[in-house]
Protein backbone atom coordinates (compact mmCIF):
# COMPACT_ATOMS: atom_id res chain seq x y z
CA UNK A 1 0.00 0.00 0.00
CA UNK A 2 1.44 3.36 -0.67
CA UNK A 3 1.77 5.87 1.73
CA UNK A 4 -1.36 8.89 1.88
CA UNK A 5 -0.26 11.93 0.09
CA UNK A 6 -1.47 14.17 2.73
CA UNK A 7 0.60 14.81 5.31
CA UNK A 8 -2.32 15.30 7.58
CA UNK A 9 -3.70 11.90 6.59
CA UNK A 10 -0.24 10.06 7.10
CA UNK A 11 0.19 11.53 10.35
CA UNK A 12 -3.80 9.78 11.51
CA UNK A 13 -2.24 6.91 9.45
CA UNK A 14 0.69 6.30 11.99
CA UNK A 15 -1.58 7.21 14.72
CA UNK A 16 -3.91 4.37 14.26
CA UNK A 17 -2.50 1.90 15.94
CA UNK A 18 -1.44 3.73 18.96
CA UNK A 19 -5.28 5.16 19.36
CA UNK A 20 -6.70 1.39 19.01
CA UNK A 21 -4.56 0.57 22.34
CA UNK A 22 -5.59 4.07 24.05
CA UNK A 23 -6.82 2.06 27.09
CA UNK A 24 -3.35 0.95 28.28
CA UNK A 25 -2.00 4.44 28.56
CA UNK A 26 -3.19 7.76 29.96
CA UNK A 27 -4.81 10.86 27.68
CA UNK A 28 -1.47 12.52 28.21
CA UNK A 29 0.37 9.54 27.13
CA UNK A 30 -1.21 9.95 23.78
CA UNK A 31 -1.55 13.82 23.32
CA UNK A 32 2.47 13.43 23.76
CA UNK A 33 2.92 10.96 21.69
CA UNK A 34 0.09 12.65 18.94
CA UNK A 35 2.41 15.98 19.28
CA UNK A 36 5.01 14.01 18.09
CA UNK A 37 4.01 11.83 15.47
CA UNK A 38 2.56 15.41 13.91
CA UNK A 39 5.83 17.15 14.18
CA UNK A 40 7.82 14.38 12.45
CA UNK A 41 5.53 14.24 9.73
CA UNK A 42 5.16 18.02 9.10
CA UNK A 43 9.02 18.81 9.73
CA UNK A 44 10.38 21.28 7.18
CA UNK A 45 14.16 20.56 6.02
CA UNK A 46 16.22 23.14 5.40
CA UNK A 47 18.99 22.36 2.55
CA UNK A 48 21.80 25.25 1.85
CA UNK A 49 22.45 25.97 -1.72
CA UNK A 50 25.69 27.43 -2.40
CA UNK A 51 27.79 28.33 -5.34
CA UNK A 52 28.29 31.33 -7.92
CA UNK A 53 25.74 32.79 -9.68
CA UNK A 54 25.04 31.13 -12.59
CA UNK A 55 25.69 27.42 -11.72
CA UNK A 56 22.21 26.93 -11.83
CA UNK A 57 20.56 26.64 -8.29
CA UNK A 58 17.08 27.71 -8.87
CA UNK A 59 17.35 24.95 -12.05
CA UNK A 60 18.14 22.44 -10.12
CA UNK A 61 15.77 23.29 -7.53
CA UNK A 62 12.59 23.23 -10.20
CA UNK A 63 14.13 20.12 -11.97
CA UNK A 64 13.52 18.34 -8.48
CA UNK A 65 10.84 19.07 -6.86
CA UNK A 66 8.63 20.32 -9.77
CA UNK A 67 7.73 23.50 -9.53
CA UNK A 68 9.23 27.39 -9.53
CA UNK A 69 11.17 28.47 -6.36
CA UNK A 70 9.21 31.21 -4.69
CA UNK A 71 10.75 33.87 -2.11
CA UNK A 72 8.92 34.19 0.61
CA UNK A 73 11.43 36.03 2.54
CA UNK A 74 14.85 37.54 2.91
CA UNK A 75 16.31 36.83 5.79
CA UNK A 76 18.66 39.85 5.87
CA UNK A 77 17.41 42.53 3.10
CA UNK A 78 20.43 43.76 2.33
CA UNK A 79 22.97 43.25 -0.48
CA UNK A 80 24.70 40.19 1.86
CA UNK A 81 21.47 38.63 3.30
CA UNK A 82 20.55 34.83 2.13
CA UNK A 83 17.55 33.89 0.46
CA UNK A 84 14.92 32.03 2.08
CA UNK A 85 12.51 29.78 -0.89
CA UNK A 86 9.97 27.70 0.81
CA UNK A 87 8.43 24.53 -1.42
CA UNK A 88 5.15 23.15 -0.74
CA UNK A 89 4.43 20.70 -3.65
CA UNK A 90 2.07 18.77 -0.65
CA UNK A 91 0.01 21.12 1.03
CA UNK A 92 1.40 23.79 3.59
CA UNK A 93 4.96 24.06 3.84
CA UNK A 94 7.87 22.19 1.98
CA UNK A 95 11.33 22.35 1.71
CA UNK A 96 13.08 25.66 3.11
CA UNK A 97 16.20 25.84 0.44
CA UNK A 98 18.37 28.57 2.16
CA UNK A 99 20.29 30.62 -0.86
CA UNK A 100 23.68 31.92 0.91
CA UNK A 101 25.73 34.30 -0.42
CA UNK A 102 29.21 35.44 -0.37
CA UNK A 103 30.63 32.86 -3.23
CA UNK A 104 32.35 34.98 -5.52
CA UNK A 105 31.82 37.90 -3.99
CA UNK A 106 33.96 41.16 -2.39
CA UNK A 107 36.62 40.52 -0.16
CA UNK A 108 35.42 43.20 2.36
CA UNK A 109 32.22 41.32 2.48
CA UNK A 110 33.77 38.37 3.92
CA UNK A 111 33.59 39.17 7.38
CA UNK A 112 29.62 39.19 7.03
CA UNK A 113 29.86 36.20 5.06
CA UNK A 114 31.44 34.26 7.91
CA UNK A 115 28.63 35.55 10.56
CA UNK A 116 25.98 34.92 8.43
CA UNK A 117 27.27 31.15 7.89
CA UNK A 118 28.17 30.63 11.76
CA UNK A 119 24.02 31.96 12.28
CA UNK A 120 22.45 29.63 9.78
CA UNK A 121 24.72 27.12 9.39
CA UNK A 122 23.88 25.23 12.36
CA UNK A 123 20.21 25.40 11.31
CA UNK A 124 20.88 23.16 8.24
CA UNK A 125 19.89 19.77 7.34
CA UNK A 126 22.01 19.42 4.86
CA UNK A 127 24.40 21.54 2.00
CA UNK A 128 24.25 21.50 -1.44
CA UNK A 129 27.25 23.27 -2.84
CA UNK A 130 27.04 23.55 -7.07
CA UNK A 131 29.65 24.19 -9.43
CA UNK A 132 29.33 24.59 -12.88
CA UNK A 133 30.56 22.07 -15.16
CA UNK A 134 32.42 24.36 -17.47
CA UNK A 135 34.12 27.11 -14.87
CA UNK A 136 37.37 26.30 -14.31
CA UNK A 137 38.08 29.44 -12.09
CA UNK A 138 37.01 27.40 -8.67
CA UNK A 139 39.57 29.49 -6.66
CA UNK A 140 37.20 31.53 -5.14
CA UNK A 141 35.12 28.33 -4.26
CA UNK A 142 37.87 26.41 -2.67
CA UNK A 143 38.52 29.52 -0.56
CA UNK A 144 35.33 30.05 0.92
CA UNK A 145 34.51 26.17 1.52
CA UNK A 146 37.98 25.81 3.75
CA UNK A 147 37.75 29.20 5.22
CA UNK A 148 34.39 30.19 6.07
CA UNK A 149 32.51 27.00 5.49
CA UNK A 150 34.36 23.62 6.25
CA UNK A 151 35.28 24.95 10.37
CA UNK A 152 31.25 24.83 10.69
CA UNK A 153 30.19 22.30 8.89
CA UNK A 154 32.94 20.03 11.05
CA UNK A 155 31.61 21.26 14.58
CA UNK A 156 27.67 21.00 13.63
CA UNK A 157 27.91 17.48 11.77
CA UNK A 158 26.18 18.73 8.57
CA UNK A 159 26.54 16.43 5.30
CA UNK A 160 27.36 18.32 2.27
CA UNK A 161 27.33 17.15 -1.49
CA UNK A 162 29.41 18.78 -4.58
CA UNK A 163 26.85 18.88 -7.55
CA UNK A 164 29.11 19.35 -10.65
CA UNK A 165 25.86 20.88 -12.76
CA UNK A 166 25.18 22.04 -16.31
CA UNK A 167 26.59 19.28 -17.91
CA UNK A 168 25.22 19.31 -20.66
CA UNK A 169 27.60 22.17 -21.48
CA UNK A 170 31.13 20.34 -20.95
CA UNK A 171 32.86 19.77 -23.92
CA UNK A 172 32.66 19.02 -26.25
CA UNK A 173 29.20 20.20 -25.93
CA UNK A 174 27.88 18.95 -29.27
CA UNK A 175 28.10 15.36 -28.34
CA UNK A 176 25.26 15.12 -25.97
CA UNK A 177 22.33 12.91 -27.09
CA UNK A 178 19.56 14.93 -26.58
CA UNK A 179 17.50 11.80 -27.31
CA UNK A 180 18.40 10.12 -24.06
CA UNK A 181 19.43 12.92 -22.15
CA UNK A 182 23.05 11.39 -22.30
CA UNK A 183 26.87 12.73 -22.04
CA UNK A 184 28.74 11.35 -25.02
CA UNK A 185 31.74 9.13 -24.88
CA UNK A 186 34.18 12.23 -24.89
CA UNK A 187 32.11 14.60 -22.72
CA UNK A 188 32.09 11.13 -20.06
CA UNK A 189 35.78 11.25 -19.64
CA UNK A 190 35.72 15.26 -19.22
CA UNK A 191 32.70 14.61 -16.66
CA UNK A 192 35.22 12.34 -14.35
CA UNK A 193 38.39 14.52 -14.89
CA UNK A 194 35.99 17.31 -13.69
CA UNK A 195 34.65 15.29 -10.38
CA UNK A 196 38.49 14.40 -10.36
CA UNK A 197 39.36 18.09 -10.00
CA UNK A 198 36.77 18.78 -8.00
CA UNK A 199 37.63 15.83 -5.23
CA UNK A 200 41.60 17.08 -5.56
CA UNK A 201 40.55 20.97 -5.17
CA UNK A 202 38.45 20.61 -2.04
CA UNK A 203 39.63 17.23 -0.50
CA UNK A 204 36.71 14.98 -0.52
CA UNK A 205 36.39 11.40 -1.51
CA UNK A 206 34.78 10.78 -5.52
CA UNK A 207 31.18 9.55 -3.46
CA UNK A 208 30.44 13.14 -2.29
CA UNK A 209 30.17 14.51 -5.68
CA UNK A 210 27.88 14.21 -7.92
CA UNK A 211 27.04 15.45 -11.94
CA UNK A 212 23.46 16.45 -12.91
CA UNK A 213 21.56 18.82 -15.74
CA UNK A 214 18.86 20.29 -14.45
CA UNK A 215 17.87 20.90 -17.72
CA UNK A 216 18.07 17.70 -19.20
CA UNK A 217 17.11 15.56 -16.29
CA UNK A 218 20.32 13.81 -16.02
CA UNK A 219 21.86 12.17 -12.87
CA UNK A 220 18.51 13.65 -10.64
CA UNK A 221 17.54 10.28 -9.77
CA UNK A 222 20.97 9.58 -8.10
CA UNK A 223 21.39 12.98 -6.36
CA UNK A 224 18.26 12.73 -5.04
CA UNK A 225 18.63 9.65 -3.63
CA UNK A 226 22.10 10.32 -1.90
CA UNK A 227 20.24 13.50 -0.37
CA UNK A 228 17.67 11.27 1.05
CA UNK A 229 19.97 8.60 2.56
CA UNK A 230 22.73 10.65 3.90
CA UNK A 231 20.37 12.48 6.38
CA UNK A 232 19.10 11.84 9.41
CA UNK A 233 16.67 9.17 9.63
CA UNK A 234 13.63 12.03 11.01
CA UNK A 235 14.24 13.84 8.55
CA UNK A 236 14.54 11.67 5.43
CA UNK A 237 10.54 11.82 4.82
CA UNK A 238 10.31 15.83 4.66
CA UNK A 239 12.66 15.60 1.76
CA UNK A 240 10.93 12.68 -0.18
CA UNK A 241 7.53 14.13 0.66
CA UNK A 242 8.28 17.37 -1.87
CA UNK A 243 10.56 15.50 -4.39
CA UNK A 244 8.72 14.88 -7.70
CA UNK A 245 7.61 11.31 -8.13
CA UNK A 246 9.49 10.32 -11.03
CA UNK A 247 12.91 10.81 -8.94
CA UNK A 248 11.14 8.61 -5.79
CA UNK A 249 12.42 4.60 -6.33
CA UNK A 250 10.68 2.28 -4.04
CA UNK A 251 13.46 1.83 -1.93
CA UNK A 252 13.86 5.69 -1.42
CA UNK A 253 10.25 5.42 -0.18
CA UNK A 254 11.07 2.34 2.23
CA UNK A 255 13.96 4.64 3.56
CA UNK A 256 12.48 7.28 4.38
CA UNK A 257 9.14 5.86 5.68
CA UNK A 258 11.13 3.29 7.72
CA UNK A 259 13.12 6.44 9.02
CA UNK A 260 10.21 7.97 10.22
CA UNK A 261 8.48 4.92 11.83
CA UNK A 262 11.94 4.35 13.65
CA UNK A 263 11.13 7.64 15.05
CA UNK A 264 7.87 7.45 16.32
CA UNK A 265 8.82 4.06 17.91
CA UNK A 266 11.69 5.52 19.73
CA UNK A 267 9.51 8.36 20.60
CA UNK A 268 6.63 5.75 21.50
CA UNK A 269 9.08 4.02 24.16
CA UNK A 270 9.78 7.01 25.72
CA UNK A 271 6.71 8.31 26.02
CA UNK A 272 4.31 4.87 26.60
CA UNK A 273 7.67 3.38 28.56
CA UNK A 274 6.26 -0.02 29.86
CA UNK A 275 3.26 0.24 28.32
CA UNK A 276 5.26 -0.04 24.53
CA UNK A 277 6.77 -3.69 25.31
CA UNK A 278 3.04 -4.76 25.89
CA UNK A 279 1.49 -3.62 22.50
CA UNK A 280 4.85 -3.20 20.49
CA UNK A 281 4.51 -6.55 17.88
CA UNK A 282 0.84 -5.50 17.26
CA UNK A 283 2.12 -1.88 16.08
CA UNK A 284 4.56 -3.62 14.46
CA UNK A 285 2.51 -6.04 12.27
CA UNK A 286 0.16 -3.19 12.12
CA UNK A 287 2.97 -1.35 10.38
CA UNK A 288 4.40 -3.84 8.06
CA UNK A 289 0.56 -4.70 7.25
CA UNK A 290 -0.08 -1.02 6.05
CA UNK A 291 2.68 -0.58 3.90
CA UNK A 292 3.11 -4.06 2.45
CA UNK A 293 6.57 -5.00 3.92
Amino acid sequence: MIPPASRQELAQWLQQPFQSHADAFSDEQLNKLRERIEELVNYEAAVGLMGKSGAGKSSLCNALFGQDVAEVDDVAPCTVGASEYTLAYQNGKGISLIDLPGVGERQDKEAAYAKQYQEMLPELDLVLWLIKADDRALSVDEQCYQYLILPYLIEHDIPLLFVVNQVDKIEPCREWDFIHGMPGPQQLTNISRKQMQVSQLFNVPLTQIFVTSAVEGYGLQILIEQIIHRLPKEKKWSVTRETRAEYVTPSMQRESIGGLWDTIKEAAKTILRETWTTISHRVESWFSKLFGW
